[in-house]
């Protein structure tokens, strides 16, 4: 009886007749043919495992393919943000440049920034309010004395022809 590759003694029996010597060269092959069996399944197992390896190995690479994907696409993502920042930086500071001119010109200026500017036109706004309603009380006045000056003319000429 034979159990993967060792061989438990068989109990010799007596042969008769023609078959004598081939029954020990069948016994052998048979043996020979069992160990062979049990190093193909043997070799089986160990290649399925190696399969099952390779499935891992394969996985994991693919694992490994998609997050380095993953981090390539935060990468750009990442730089196409700055990129932008930087673009909007410099658009922002030509326009302020455009604002407020030429700096090597002004550079004796009362208001360094935009608040001083801000509360100067506010008290110019409010000044420019208060001419206005001046302007406006000289006119009323204006009118009322071309009145009473019509009224005295008219009331002299209807003294002298009436």
């Amino acid at each position: 009886m034979l159990q993967s590759e060792r061989v438990v003694a068989v109990a010799p029996r007596v042969a008769s007749g023609k078959w004598v010597g081939k029954e020990g060269f069948v016994a052998e092959a048979a043996v020979q043919f069992e160990r062979i069996g049990g190093t193909i399944a043997r070799l089986e197992r160990e290649l399925e495992k190696s399969r099952e390896t390779i499935a891992e190995m394969a996985e994991e690479a693919s694992r490994n393919k998609r997050f380095q994907a993953f981090e390539m696409s935060l990468e750009n993502s990442r730089d196409y943000k700055l990129t932008d920042l930087q673009r909007t930086c410099k658009d922002l500071k030509s326009r302020l440049d455009a604002i407020e001119g030429d700096r090597s010109k002004f550079a004796g200026l009362t208001y360094k920034s935009f608040e001083p500017v801000d509360r100067k036109l506010a008290e110019l706004s409010g000044l420019g309010a208060h001419i206005d309603r001046i302007e406006f009380a000289a006119r009323r006045n204006e009118v009322l004395f071309f009145g009473a000056l019509a009224l005295a003319a008219f009331s002299l000429a209807s003294r002298f022809f009436f």
